[in-house]
């Protein structure tokens, strides 16, 4: 059953928005709206329609896609205290069929009048001196005995038309549902003013409110790329792997020592995976020779001499524009590199953030070109490249005690995360300044062009390993040939280290323990650190071997120069006698 309504207005004026927001607006003041004056002065009687008015208010925030719309279909509220007298009861059949037809002939009036077996318009009604009726409503409630909500204003002007009446009898005209039968009474006292009104519709929380669509997930461009990154990895969830913890990557903060081929691979493949929080360290600019290699920078960025970590980061936000990066240039100290007495106060800040920096993120990944750059925050993943080799290690992290027992047990044996060697364990001297005594060539970090984008992938791969562990923090490495499955996550084994040999295009993936005497990590040097922090630093750029004594690893290079090797000949006489 169709039912006419007249708009009043469709409202898109912010300033009247700001009065509904602010609730000014929270009912319908019937005083204001026509369906008063047409009931008084009778024009309903000519034109039913009218009564069935609607107000939608809209606003359209165009800027963050916010759509916002409160619908009114304005009720009068009167009679007073209306009753039904009985039970509503179904319309009989040939009767019903009667009315539908009389409906249909008379182009769908909303409201007609059956009076003395007869079908009438109201406007006849009105000139046969309104006799005693039953008022039709083209009624579209789809509750079975429950009238809907065109008849409130119908039944009021009905009843302000014929005050002297005391019931009113009323047939809701429905189709799919059994028409209804039923009288209603209520007070029908004079009227000073206009009656109460209502009829602002509830929010889908059923408060008084307009109701706000966000349409910004289905509009905006940025949100929509979102959207389909985020599917591209859900994909992996729905179809292979499905507890596969994505939120770990996307609460990831990761920090990035190097800005240059490795760095932007690294940053580059990590958005794949869903990462949206970077911050790039790097203290060089873009050169003529940086473009082809490094995937975040660009011809123009070489030809003005900008910073690398300010270019990848304003690339990144190009290729995703809703992740976070933070560029920042930062010389990294470094052991052998020599600071003078009026540098101690910009070397003592600058520690002051790469320790702020370090404590910030959750994953560090070491790209520097150098190997003395990787010492002071020797914390997390390393990357480094030869020309034709590669290797990733993740370090330890945290402490243990220097008295437990760390001897391997077996082949197969299951290394702690803490117990991980890091970059520099399997060193027997400290780092110092490679770049001395070289040509600017020699200093160049000189690589197969392929062999970053391969390292930069294993390096993401395994920090996915590692997350993708029950417990990130305490994924184990193994020993031996292969991995565990005990040491294994959803993603596959996590190993300590991943080296690469493209020349036969062979990898191994070794596992090495911590050393208690390294001069990055070993108890001695992370305890100097505590207690000295910057000055710690100062003295191991001006003089590396202090690392050497801290870490006791002098003694232990002078106990092996006293070991004397015998060397027998086949007649088992001595011949030789050396270290």
């Amino acid at each position: 059953m169709s039912v006419s309504f007249v708009p009043l207005t469709t409202v898109i004026d912010t300033a009247f928005w700001d009065l509904v927001n602010k609730g000014k607006l929270n009912h319908w003041k019937l005083d204001e709206a026509p369906i008063f004056q047409v009931v008084s002065d009778g024009t309903w009687l000519e034109e039913p329609a009218l009564l069935n008015t609607f107000v939608l208010t809209v606003h359209a925030d165009l800027k963050k896609f916010v759509y916002s719309y409160w619908n009114c279909i304005p009720a009068v509220g009167y009679p007073e205290n209306v009753m039904f007298k009985a039970a509503p009861k179904e319309v009989e059949p040939q009767l019903n069929e009667r009315l539908v037809r009389y409906y249909q002939e008379a182009g769908q009036l909303p409201i007609f009048v059956y009076c003395n077996d007869s079908c009438v318009t109201l406007a006849e009604w009105k000139n046969a001196g309104f006799p005693t009726a039953a008022l039709v409503v083209a009624d579209p409630s789809t509750e079975p005995m429950v009238p809907g909500w065109t008849v409130r204003n119908a039944l009021a002007a009905f009843s302000m038309t014929t005050l002297n009446w005391e019931e009113y009898n009323v047939i809701s005209l429905r189709a799919g549902l059994p028409s209804l039968y039923y009288s209603v009474s209520g007070a029908t006292p004079g009227l000073s003013a206009p009656p109460k009104g209502f009829g602002w519709e509830r929010s889908s929380n059923g408060k008084l409110e307009p109701t706000r669509v966000e349409m910004k997930s289905q509009f905006d461009p940025i949100s929509l790329m979102e959207q389909s990154v985020d599917l591209n990895l859900s994909l992996i969830k729905w179809r292979l792997v499905p507890e596969l913890r994505l939120e770990r990557f996307k609460a990831l903060r990761v920090l990035i020592f190097g800005a240059g081929t490795l760095g932007c691979n690294l940053a580059r493949s990590l958005l794949g995976w869903g990462v949206r929080h970077f911050t790039l360290v790097d203290n060089s600019n873009v050169s003529y020779s940086n473009p082809v290699r490094q995937s975040l920078s660009e011809f123009e960025d070489a030809r003005l001499g900008r910073p690398k970590a300010e270019c990848a980061a304003e690339a990144l936000r190009r290729i995703l524009p809703t992740v976070f990066v933070e560029p920042v240039q930062m010389t990294v100290p470094m052991p052998g590199h020599t600071v003078s007495k009026n540098g101690e106060a910009e070397l003592e800040e600058t520690v002051r953030k790469l320790d702020e920096l370090i404590q910030k993120h959750d994953v560090v990944y070491l790209a520097l070109d150098s190997r003395e750059a990787r010492w002071l925050p020797t914390v997390a993943f390393s990357v480094a490249l030869g020309f034709d080799t590669y290797v990733i290690i993740r370090h330890g992290i945290g402490q243990y005690q220097p008295d437990q027992s760390i001897s391997p047990t077996s082949v197969r044996d299951i290394v702690p995360y803490p117990k991980l060697a890091c970059y520099f364990c399997s060193d027997v001297t400290a780092p110092g300044n490679s770049t001395t005594d070289r040509t600017l060539d020699q200093q160049c970090t000189v690589a197969r062009a392929g062999l970053s984008m391969i390292a930069s992938g294993l390096a993401v791969e395994l920090l996915s390993s590692v997350l993708q562990h029950e417990t990130p923090l305490e994924a184990p490495a193994f020993m031996g040939d292969g991995p565990s499955d005990e040491a294994g996550g959803l993603l596959g084994c996590a190993p300590h280290q991943i080296r690469g040999f493209i020349h036969r295009f062979q990898q191994m993936t070794p596992c090495v323990r911590r050393f208690d005497r390294c001069i990055a990590c070993g108890f001695a040097v992370c305890d100097a650190f505590v207690s000295d922090g910057w000055r710690l630093v100062r003295d191991a750029m001006n003089s590396p071997a202090t690392l050497e004594k801290i870490s006791g690893l002098d003694q232990l290079q002078a106990s092996v120069e006293e070991v004397d090797i015998d060397f027998a000949s086949d007649d088992g006489s001595s011949v030789i006698s050396g270290v």
